[in-house]
């Protein structure tokens, strides 16, 4: 009897410690699971921390690259405006958007050529405040601001210069009142023009006024500046020439090629000058002036 109490709780210890030992694997393999869990987890964060770094270091590398190549493009910036076909009307377009990506979206630009054979090329030198733009009669058609240009001869320049005040810009255009000018001749040039005739010296001088502007045809050497004269007025009657602030003052020379054509009018502080050696093109080329 005492010998099957004992077997009995021998068996009973070995029960209970079976089921202790079993409770602590059960919590060993649950806490050796947490801590797999907790170092996947850990790892999986270092992972999304090195990727997003990545990603921030590649977006960031990216934009400084973008913003190194608008830097670069500006501090150099583009000295050349591509201008494309033969056609002078296009080109003169081209040229136009050109000039005003360079001085200014308000610049003043001529639209229309003002020869009927060639191929107008254009560059300029100066700023939105003083510049002059010559303007070239070739056989091939380039770029504006083309360096190449810079040899040949052009055939017209038109040019802004600015002043210190509006009363300095005003003086400076050559403008002739007709009161100066009373009690000379008159000679009729066109059904309501009549100018002055001014002699002297072997030189010879017509003049006229119409509204802002002081009309003068200069005649040299004994050369009769009249056939000039009217000329000229059936071009204006054709060409509207650009408003003057106050006065504008028309230049010209009797007898082709002189290269003493000049068209200038007063713009606030500025003075816009247009010169050239063809009566016909100066004046075709300023009444297509736009704003």
């Amino acid at each position: 009897m005492k010998k099957s109490i004992k077997i009995f709780m021998a068996i009973l210890v070995a029960l209970t410690l079976a089921a202790c030992g079993n409770e602590n694997n059960k919590k060993s393999s649950s806490s050796e699971t947490k801590t797999t869990q907790k170092s996947n987890v850990s790892k999986e964060s270092k992972k999304t921390e090195q990727s997003s770094e990545s990603s921030s270091s590649s977006s960031s590398s990216s934009s400084e690259s973008s913003s190194s190549e608008v830097s670069s493009s500006s501090q150099s910036g583009p000295q050349q405006a591509k201008v494309t076909g033969d056609n002078n009307t296009q080109r003169m377009a081209q040229i136009a958007g050109a000039l005003k990506y360079f001085l200014g979206k308000d610049a003043l630009v001529p639209t229309k050529a003002g020869i009927s054979s060639g191929v107008v090329n254009a560059y300029y030198t100066g700023d939105g405040n003083n510049f002059t733009v010559y303007y070239i009669k070739d056989t091939e058609g380039k770029n504006f601001n083309d360096p190449s240009l810079k040899d040949k001869v052009s055939y017209i320049t038109f040019s802004k210069k600015t002043y210190g005040s509006e009363e300095e810009a005003e003086q400076a255009v050559n403008y002739i009142s007709g009161e100066s000018e009373m009690g000379l001749p008159k000679v009729p040039l066109s059904g309501n023009v009549n100018a002055t005739l001014n002699s002297g010296a072997g030189q010879r001088y017509l003049h006229w006024n119409s509204g802002k502007w002081s009309v003068t045809i200069h005649g040299t050497a004994g050369k009769d500046p009249v056939p000039t004269g009217r000329k000229v007025v059936a071009l204006l009657n054709n060409a509207y020439l650009p408003a003057p602030e106050s006065r504008g003052a028309a230049s010209f020379t009797a007898g082709s090629g002189s290269g003493n054509q000049k068209i200038e009018w007063n713009s606030g502080k500025a003075v816009y000058t247009i010169k050239g050696s063809n009566i016909n093109s100066l004046i075709e080329l300023a009444g297509s002036i736009q704003k």
